[in-house]
């Protein structure tokens, strides 16, 4: 959520020196530019969803017989599953790193506050038109941020938890992140077929001098994960893939 495109550049380069073609897929009212949400510019996942789709349905016009592994990172990884469940445009493979159905009763004592947070979305963007900077993950679309706070009070999340996405898939779980829980993990997870997901624990031990392995911190030194992506995709294809990577927070 608001997290601009800008903040993957480093993941973008570490993945384009393993060989592989990327493309970044920037996000609507958070680019510079971009129209920002209000109360005349709203939108939802469903409209995300589809632009993400549309990006991947480019990259194989650009470089026709190309496979596309899409990396979805936090909100980008439910993205990521949408696309995969409803869109022609589905991808080959995913990647999703800090990935969460982020429903309160998975945070113990602190699901209290983030169920607040999600009882005040509703109020607060009929209010302003949008839910605010100074929220949590703002500024956002009111209708995008119901329907992540409609996961947060009641686990329902904006795509199936059916276990029917069964492109080959990488879970990447962050040691050191403060948002996610194991909990909430696990339920994104069950969007996925078993047999489809290959889980890796990015932990400090693999985190180089001046990194770490929080939510957002993971992007300021990528290379470990850039790598690990590498290897994963390299056991499913032969073809190099072009990646689209759609990430937020």
């Amino acid at each position: 959520m608001a997290v601009p495109a800008r903040v993957y550049r480093r993941l973008a380069e570490a993945l384009t020196g393993y060989g592989l073609e990327v493309r970044v897929v920037p996000r609507r009212g958070v680019e510079e530019g971009s129209t920002r949400p209000s109360r005349t510019a709203d939108w939802s996942y469903e409209d995300e969803a589809a632009d993400l789709a549309d990006a991947i349905a480019a990259a194989r016009a650009e470089i026709p017989g190309t496979r596309v592994v899409v990396v979805g990172h936090s909100l980008g990884a439910q993205l990521v599953a949408m696309v995969a469940q409803t869109s022609d445009h589905a991808p080959d493979g995913i990647v999703a790193i800090g990935a969460s159905v982020p429903a309160f009763r998975h945070y113990g004592a602190r699901g209290v506050a983030l169920g607040a947070i999600g009882a005040a979305v509703a109020p607060v963007s009929g209010i302003v038109g949008h839910w605010p900077r100074q929220g949590f993950g703002g500024p956002t679309p009111r209708t995008l941020m119901r329907q992540w706070a409609q996961m947060v009070l009641t686990g329902r999340a904006p795509f199936a938890l059916d276990r029917s996405i069964t492109m080959p898939t990488l879970a990447i779980r962050l040691d050191g992140d403060e948002i996610v829980t194991d909990g909430a993990a696990a339920a994104f997870d069950a969007a996925f077929a078993p047999e489809s997901i290959t889980h890796w624990r990015y932990d400090d031990a693999q985190c180089p001098e001046g990194g770490n392995t929080t939510h957002i911190g993971w992007v300021r030194t990528p290379d470990p994960v850039a790598q690990r992506i590498t290897e994963w995709w390299d056991v499913h294809t032969t073809v190099a893939p072009a990646v689209t990577e759609s990430g937020t927070a």
